[in-house]
């Protein structure tokens, strides 16, 4: 590809890989600085693209590696004692504090349940999609998503009762 090829490229996926970061939980602060090395790596890394598939689920395979890597180093520091307050600010309207409850429910679930949900449900990729991205068998990933959307309502849940 070439750079006209790669500019292309970022100029039409780089708002969803943004949102993607943060869908995985990359915080929204942090995002730009992962998108750009996400769009490094895949500019060393287009020589290996089969042109032949689609681009997005090729991008998401580094979105899923990158959030991951991302959490870890969170963990890390939370493990320090970097506490972030996850309550939303007073005087939020009703679709930010749905976003930062749907975010707080996603930072809620281990790794593998919260990649599965976000790219079943909210990326739209099908089963046979999201067990090549994250390298299991379809069922495996079936069954993670299962047990991802129940952790899910019950976080919703319990918020909600707590609230209501």
């Amino acid at each position: 590809m070439s750079d006209d090829g790669f500019q292309h490229l970022f100029e039409t996926e780089y708002v969803y890989v943004c949102r993607s970061l943060q869908r995985l939980g990359v915080r929204e602060a942090d995002v730009p600085d992962i998108a750009q090395e996400l769009f490094i790596i895949v500019h060393r890394e287009l020589v290996h693209y089969d042109r032949t598939r689609p681009v997005r689920p090729w991008l998401v395979a580094f979105v899923v590696r990158l959030a991951a890597n991302y959490r870890k180093l969170r963990r890390h520091l939370y493990e320090q004692g970097d506490d972030v307050d996850a309550s939303p600010a007073p005087g939020t309207d009703d679709a930010t504090a749905t976003r930062d409850l749907v975010l707080r429910a996603l930072d809620a679930l281990d790794d593998e349940k919260r990649t599965v949900l976000v790219l079943f449900d909210l990326e739209g990729f099908d089963g046979r999609e999201v067990a090549e991205m994250i390298g299991v068998p379809p069922n495996t990933a079936y069954s993670r998503l299962r047990l991802a959307r129940e952790a899910f309502r019950a976080f919703v849940a319990r918020r909600s009762e707590g609230e209501g």
